[in-house]
């Protein structure tokens, strides 16, 4: 099944959707919605659900394999994308045989696994506890070609959800796993996760935190493995400063740091998107507001759609596509959206 762009032919460059700046920091939005190739054979509403996504290899032709989780059922799907291609696949991942709803939120991977969280939150509508998001999937694949290890019905060959975020969380964090979404209620949500340093950083949407001016969103650190959270104790959270109304939408680990996709909080305003850098200092940042390196806005205004699937763009997915560590080039990333059929991914790039 393919699905053409929707603006300006094939290319995204043209005033449909302007270069955005502030200050000297720079979005520039280089091509997309990508058109898709191959099909995940999956239903319009999931399809539409994108949320999550790492991409640990790159092929010789220079195209990415990533796995992609998606916030409705229980299955992830891999892909292949460059700047110019996009192509999706039909292969199952079964993270959950019983499709109980994962509500899976962010992927990242190491160099042997995948991790894929839910949200950890419960249900939006009416507040009941969604046990079924409350899980982290650990999910072997091949080094070479960034394809799960899985078996005829999709199952991965090795799949554990032994890492139990709950026990690294403090405080009002910890009591927050009871509480209803939003803001005057105070109820956690999981929407970023990035490896980086040997462990696995998880980034909320909720809860936040005044700091004067600003509001900072937490980053929670924990082990990638069952043995060794065992011989670790909870660190108190990372507290990042981000503008009013906006908080974590994923993560993405570089080079000394980590990017941050930074949207709508739980309230789910009108505050925008943007890109950020943190310096990652693990001593120096604990216990303390921490101070980003703004990268830019994400003008998202004048983006028009016309295929009848899409519905309104949510940046809810980030992937690199060109770290350039310590030079002068930009970051390459690849921005998903939840409410787009297939994640609609759009490529920018971001000066640092």
């Amino acid at each position: 099944m393919s699905r053409s762009s929707t603006i300006c032919g094939t290319l995204f460059l043209c005033a449909a959707l302007s270069t955005a700046t502030v200050g000297k920091a720079e979005i520039k939005l280089v091509a997309g919605p990508l058109e898709t190739t191959g099909s995940f054979h999956l239903n319009d509403k999931t399809r539409k659900s994108l949320s999550g996504v790492a991409c640990p290899v790159e092929k010789s032709d220079g195209r990415h394999v990533c796995l992609v989780a998606f916030d409705e059922h229980a299955e992830a799907r891999t892909i292949e994308i460059d700047k110019n291609s996009y192509k999706a696949s039909k292969s199952p991942i079964v993270l959950d045989p019983s499709d109980k709803e994962l509500d899976a939120e962010a992927v990242t991977a190491d160099d042997r696994f995948y991790y894929v969280t839910g949200s950890y939150a419960n249900k939006r509508k009416d507040c009941d506890v969604n046990e079924a998001s409350r899980r982290v999937f650990r999910i072997a694949y091949d080094h070479d070609t960034g394809l799960p290890h899985v078996g005829t019905n999709g199952v991965p060959d090795k799949i554990d959800s032994e890492i139990d975020l709950s026990a690294f969380l403090k405080g009002d964090l910890k009591n927050s796993l009871s509480k209803c979404l939003g803001s005057k209620q105070g109820g956690l949500d999981i929407e970023g996760l990035a490896f980086y340093t040997g462990r696995l950083f998880f980034g909320l949407r909720g809860p936040s935190a005044a700091a004067g001016d600003d509001v900072v969103a937490y980053v929670v650190e924990v082990p990638t493995t069952h043995v060794d959270a065992n011989k670790s104790k909870a660190l108190d959270p990372f507290q990042l400063k981000v503008s009013p109304g906006r908080a974590i939408r994923d993560m993405a680990a570089v080079d000394g740091g980590i990017l941050l996709l930074l949207g709508p909080d739980d309230d789910d305003g009108p505050s925008g998107w943007s890109i950020a850098l943190w310096n990652v200092d693990e001593a120096a940042d604990r216990g303390k507001p921490v101070a980003l390196v703004n990268l830019g806005e994400l003008d998202l205004s004048n983006i028009k759609r016309s295929d009848g699937c899409d519905e309104r763009v949510k940046p809810e997915g980030m992937a690199v596509l060109a770290d350039p560590k310590a030079g002068k080039q930009p970051y390459t990333l690849a921005i998903f959206s939840d409410g787009m059929c297939d994640g609609g991914p759009l490529i920018v790039q971001a000066d640092h």
